[in-house]
């Protein structure tokens, strides 16, 4: 069997979901698992709906809630859905229209969060469905909440990898054994004690893979609006070029520093098992993709495989030269962002200082203070992430003096290296990014002048 997962654009109209039923189609003989993400600005749309539930405002939230149903029933006529799908809709918006109605002004939770947000999926994976019912095939929703367990770790749940697997094989195996056209939802979870909880933004690519691996998949397929990984984003190079293979490192590199066409977690259940990953695009079928597989990297003139951009940063830097020859630095500050919940990205450090960075600022300012008590404490916003992705390139001498030859007109205000093999990571400001992996590609992809 197979895992097909397709994205928000993927399933963001009735045109998208046509297209979706067609490539379901051509896989049927494979028995394919299909995961679905919520339509396109969905869940965006949830979470400012729960925001006005908790304001209290009833009237933009009935209001809110209405377009959101209005969309997905509009879909659901365009695509000429039986009763039983259009009756599960129906019922979804009624209970979303309740809970609205009953959370009025009651304290924003990420236990409710998680609870709205998921209804995006829910909403999504009964069109799917439905469409494909109405196209012949034989489709069954099945709730993923029933299979995919997770602490309550609300708004980014850790899954039960163990419980995922007992339940897939269980409930999941047979519907797919007898040929069935499995439909669920992406993104959501269920934690011990019943309440639904998510994975986190992007989880639905993490979604198909703990189903890939528990159902011990040929491959699980991400289908997107791209034709696969990049040698850069193609909105800054034009030119850039598509990798037609990567190794499982390179993918994880260009996941956690951007390249936002595969979710960071989305390989690790999957390497063990060897199973491969495939990014293929909805709106071209046609094309091969990317292939994603333990060591299946392409070989060429240059290491350098990919060069990716990732605004928003911000920089943490904190001193304390009191600490030299002194132990315990670097354990009270990360006790610092531990205690706030604030996941740290690139590092660099010296034995009085370290310097990091940091996707969400919004609970900075009291991280702030917690440093203060280990020493001065600067922050730097507007700034972004540069990460050179390629094979081996700690150890292939000249790499770094052509990367910074390359822009050499640019401050680069931080650099981190070494912790792994295949990226070298440096801090610039923000607005200077698209300007640096144009150069960078310029270097290293002559070819595609």
């Amino acid at each position: 069997m197979i895992v097909l997962k397709f994205g928000g654009t993927s399933v963001g109209d009735a045109a998208a979901i046509r297209r979706l039923v067609a490539i379901a189609g051509v896989a049927l003989p494979e028995r394919p698992l299909v995961v679905v993400s919520a339509m396109a600005r969905v869940t965006n749309a949830l979470l400012a709906l729960e925001e006005l539930v908790a304001a209290g405002d009833l009237d933009q939230a009935a209001e809110a809630c209405n377009a959101l149903c209005l969309r997905h029933e509009g879909t659901a006529l365009e695509l000429g859905l039986g009763a039983e799908a259009t009756a599960a809709l129906a019922q979804l918006c009624d209970e979303l229209r309740g809970l609205v109605v009953a959370a009025i002004g009651l304290s924003s939770t990420a236990a409710r969060r998680d609870l709205v947000a998921g209804f995006g999926e829910a909403l999504s994976s009964r069109l799917v469905a439905g469409a494909f019912t109405t196209a012949g095939l034989p489709a069954s929703w099945f709730d993923a909440r029933d299979v995919i367990a997770t602490n309550d770790q609300f708004g980014g749940a850790l899954p039960d990898v163990a419980g995922i697997r007992l339940a897939a094989v269980e409930q999941l195996a047979p519907l797919l054994a007898a040929g069935r056209l499995v439909v669920t939802q992406g993104f959501v979870g269920r934690a011990a004690d019943g309440r639904p909880t998510t994975l986190g933004r992007g989880g639905s690519d993490f979604s198909a893979a703990l189903l890939g691996a528990a159902l011990a998949a040929e491959r699980v397929e991400i289908w997107t609006d791209v034709d696969g990984l990049m040698s850069a984003d193609p909105r800054i190079v034009p030119e850039a070029r598509l990798l037609a293979h990567a190794s499982y490192d390179e993918a994880a590199e260009l996941a956690a520093f951007g390249a936002k066409v595969l979710h960071p977690a989305t390989q690790l259940p999957l390497v063990e098992a060897e199973i491969p990953i495939v990014i293929r695009n909805t709106f071209a079928p046609e094309h091969p993709g990317t292939w994603i597989r333990s060591g299946d990297s392409e070989v060429g003139e240059s290491p350098i495989r990919s060069i990716s951009f990732k605004p928003g940063v911000t920089v943490v830097q904190i001193r304390a030269p009191r600490m030299l020859g002194a132990y315990g630095f670097l354990r009270r500050i990360f006790e610092v962002f531990e205690c706030h919940q604030i996941v740290v990205d690139v590092l660099a450090t010296s034995e009085v200082s370290v310097s990091l960075t940091i996707d969400d600022a919004s609970r900075l300012p009291a991280v702030v203070i917690d440093l203060a008590a280990v020493g001065e404490v600067v922050v730097r916003p507007g700034r972004g992430v540069i990460a050179v992705v390629g094979r081996g390139i700690r150890e292939t001498p000249g790499i770094a003096a052509r990367v910074y030859g390359a822009i050499a007109d640019v401050n680069v205000e931080m650099i981190s290296q070494g912790a792994s093999a295949s990226n070298l990571t440096f801090i610039v400001q923000e607005q200077d990014g698209p300007a640096v992996v144009r150069a960078l590609h310029r270097t290293f992809f002559p070819e595609t002048r």
